[in-house]
């Protein structure tokens, strides 16, 4: 899915510069002003049709038949689905300086069905590389997108948003194309916002943090985007009132230098756990070294002197496993949070420090109590920068009915459930009256000045309005109704045994733990490494398969495949002497087993085999069961096996197996088939063992693109039988791109096996209404059932009992696991 096929524009780029009036950013009352990018609107067809150059699978671009819902005009782009490899897409040059903008915002609408588009993509091309963000297309009216700017993945070497020199509108391929398809986008602009989250200049984790700490902060009422280390430089910071560094372990000398103007000018910082080169001295901190637990369970906890600072919480649950020391050394800093353990006992330990200058966080802002951590961020924000206490009051009033995407107002909201199929239900009415009853206190309480209890009032309607859409829900009997839970130890705080019976009471029959990885166990294996934590805890197949039979919950045991993260050192180290892991085309390794040597997929295949020979289990679950991506594996055995397979050497290694060359092909198929070997031998070889345990696999949603760029032809297996239920990891914000997966999924399933598809209720961290809506949509679509990750945190505290209210309340389905 990458950018790479750079389309070279014989136009150029000066004559058609895209015009870019540069508002200003922020403003007193924290609105994000717009940048408006004029590059959607033309006085003429022909003006568009000379500014956009089509590339693969592009029609013809006109000016739309209609305007944008704000009433500005809109650019047409006629696609070209059924013909397309994998995409249309347009190319429109043009230099933008949008280093000061965090978020973009635009308007979408799709004439035709929208079905045939799996997805749309809106890159900005800066330096040699891209930045990409994708989006779900409506099914049917106008939708206004929202990208953060945390959302744009780069590819290639991106040089920066203060210097882009075109834009690309893209179109992924969904279900075949019937009739003309054209997709209207208009109104598109920069934003700007009164605080900004700074993302580290690399790093896997730090850009996972900088977007997990926007979406705490949006859902915070804090009107947060995302910008890059190296924008700070470039005066992104003008004009902002708060600048938060969730994990940045390192910062740049000039980014020092404009925090420590931004600074001086008023400005102010939220820092967490790392305080790289001047930033101590400017948050009014001093390290006194980092501290690593004692024993699982001394971070659990902070707890704050409510007194202290406005607004916060008694506590917040953090479990964090490490801290960074530190103490007040000036700016009049203070402490207001410490840290306490899991028997209540405060550690000496500072966890939250306030100073005149900023608030420091002594770890990462973990997701285990997101109600409390809201809570938490508001109050620092508001101690740090009081005028942010009406913004954030004010939109959480505004927001008080965004119970899903597309909702906002709570009068409108309760109307429409009041209205609904369930608005006559005694406990839906007395919901919704609830809910206005607390809304319009909020009303009161922030005309009273009463901020931080306006906003708990605010939240309250919220909840209450949540709980009648959900006491509307309708459940489907029959359906398989699972979990996938990523710890093999259960959900945080609770024993398999309780979490199975939570299970059970809100409706649910099936769990998919991930109890063993490519390179460790947590059960006492006789094929991988097993995990120490194994020698306290014990054997975690065991105890969640005893607690299914217990309380009628399917137990499917989930492998991460040929991926050795958590994996001893020792045994990583001995397969790097055995030429065993994966390398990109540069000879770059890769963590990861390579599925085409033979001892590999011994190993994968006796780990799973040993789960269905030892343990009374209703399946076995593949995950990872593909490559990293598409720039892998070429290894020299790699090239050996490609060689003696086709019976031909290649000559030019890897060039003569790369995209666009002569083998490519084939080796493209030789990927697929050591991927699918696997498959074909634990399903065969376990269906010898005991042929009611069931075999599955959690698959990448964009088929058939993942044939390729993957190796993962899932499609395939189904259709050999190799497979007794796929589960499609759907993971979206948009109920639409969610629809049109499904749709493409059932059609290729075409019935030959149950299609469970994947919500992601904690990524992207959905509201619990709009994952009961995504059950609906795939209910309705044919779905056999669904499936949700991740079983932990809010998942497993709130969503699974709010979706037992009536969603998935009884009618549970029999346990077959015997022939």
């Amino acid at each position: 899915m990458g950018c790479d096929a750079w389309v070279r524009l014989a136009v150029p780029l000066a004559a058609l510069a895209l015009a870019l009036v540069a508002a200003p950013c922020g403003g007193q009352d924290g609105d994000a002003r717009p940048i408006a990018i004029d590059g959607f609107a033309f006085a003429s067809t022909a003006a568009a049709q000379a500014a956009w150059s089509p590339g693969t699978g592009a029609g013809a671009v006109t000016v739309a038949a209609g305007r944008t819902p704000d009433g500005r005009p809109a650019t047409a782009f006629h696609c070209q689905m059924a013909p397309a490899d994998e995409r249309a897409y347009w190319d429109r040059p043009g230099r933008l300086d949008l280093g000061r903008a965090g978020r973009v915002r635009l308007w979408v609408r799709v004439e035709g069905d929208a079905t045939a588009i799996a997805r749309a993509t809106l890159y900005v091309r800066s330096g040699e590389g891209w930045y990409g963000a994708s989006f779900g297309v409506p099914a049917r009216g106008w939708r206004s997108i929202l990208l953060e700017r945390g959302a744009f993945v780069p590819e290639g070497r991106p040089g920066g948003w203060s210097d882009i020199d075109s834009v690309r509108m893209g179109f992924w391929k969904g279900a075949q194309q019937t009739g003309a398809l054209q997709v209207w986008v208009g109104g598109v602009e920069a934003l700007s916002s009164p605080v900004v989250v700074v993302r580290a200049p690399s790093g896997q984790d730090a850009a996972r943090e900088a977007g997990q700490m926007t979406a705490l902060l949006a859902r915070a009422g804090i009107d947060a985007a995302t910008v890059d280390d190296a924008d700070l430089a470039r005066g992104v910071l003008q004009g902002k009132r708060l600048a938060v560094l969730p994990y940045n372990p390192t910062v740049s000398d000039p980014a020092i230098g404009a925090l420590e103007a931004f600074v001086r000018d008023g400005g102010r910082l939220l820092v967490c756990y790392l305080l790289p080169g001047r930033l101590a001295a400017l948050t009014g901190v001093e390290p006194t070294g980092w501290r690593q637990q004692e024993r699982e369970g001394q971070f659990a906890r902070i707890v704050f002197g409510r007194a202290a600072v406005k607004g916060l919480p008694a506590g917040a649950r953090q479990a964090s496993w490490n801290v960074q020391g530190v103490r007040p050394a000036g700016r009049n800093a203070r402490v207001v949070g410490w840290w306490q353990d899991d028997r209540g006992v405060r550690q000496p330990y500072p966890a939250v420090v306030l100073s005149d200058t900023a608030a420091f966080l002594s770890h990462v802002v973990l997701h285990d109590d997101p109600v409390n951590k809201e809570r938490m961020l508001r109050a620092l924000a508001g101690a740090l920068d009081p005028t942010l206490w009406r913004d954030m009051t004010r939109r959480a009033i505004e927001q008080a009915g965004s119970i899903t995407p597309g909702r906002a107002r709570l009068p409108a909201v309760a109307s429409e459930i009041a209205r609904g199929p369930g608005g006559a239900d005694p406990r839906v009415r007395r919901e919704v009256q609830a809910a206005r009853s607390e809304h319009a206190r909020a009303g009161r309480l922030a005309t009273a000045g009463d901020h931080p209890a306006a906003i708990e009032a605010a939240a309250r309607a919220r909840d209450r309005l949540t709980r009648a859409f959900l006491l509307g829900r309708r459940a489907r009997p029959g359906e398989f109704r699972g979990v996938w839970c990523h710890s093999a130890y259960g959900p945080a705080g609770i024993t398999w045994d309780t979490a199975l019976a939570r299970l059970k009471a809100a409706g649910f029959n099936a769990v998919v733990p991930n109890m063993l990885w490519g390179g460790v166990a947590d059960y006492p294996s006789e094929v991988l490494p097993v995990r120490d934590r194994v020698a306290r805890d014990g054997d975690q197949i065991a105890k969640c398969v005893a607690a299914g039979r217990k309380h009628g919950i399917e137990v499917h045991v989930w492998k991460v495949n040929w991926n050795l993260m958590g994996a001893p050192r020792a045994f990583i180290e001995r397969l790097r002497a055995e030429e065993r892991l994966q390398r990109d085309s540069g000879g770059r390794e890769e963590e990861w087993i390579c599925p085409s040597h033979p001892l590999n997929l011994a190993l994968e295949r006796d780990s799973m085999l040993e789960v269905t020979r030892r343990y009374d289990v209703d399946g076995i679950h593949f995950d990872y069961i593909r490559y990293p991506d598409e720039t892998k594996c070429y290894c020299d055995g790699c090239r050996a096996r490609f060689e003696e397979q086709t019976g031909a050497p290649v000559v030019n290694w890897p060039r003569d197996v790369l995209r666009g060359a002569p083998r490519q092909v084939a080796y493209l198929e030789f990927r697929r088939q050591n991927i699918t070997r696997l498959v074909r031998a634990v399903s065969e070889g376990s269906r010898r063992i005991k042929p009611w345990v069931k075999i599955s696999a959690a698959v990448w949603p964009n088929w058939p693109e993942v044939r390729d760029t993957l190796g993962q032809d899932w499609g395939a297996w189904v259709r050999e039988g190799l497979l007794d239920f796929v589960c499609t990891m759907n993971y979206t914000d948009s109920n639409d791109e969610f629809a049109t997966r499904v749709s493409v999924q059932r059609d290729e399933v075409a019935g030959r096996a149950p299609l469970y598809p994947g919500i992601g209720a904690s990524v992207p961290g959905l509201p619990v209404a709009q994952v009961a809506e995504q059950i609906e949509v795939a209910r309705r679509l044919g779905a056999d059932g669904f499936i949700l990750f991740d079983y932990d945190g809010v998942v497993a505290s709130d969503h699974v009992p709010a979706l037992g209210l009536a969603a998935t309340r009884g009618a549970t389905r029999r346990i077959a696991r015997r022939a």
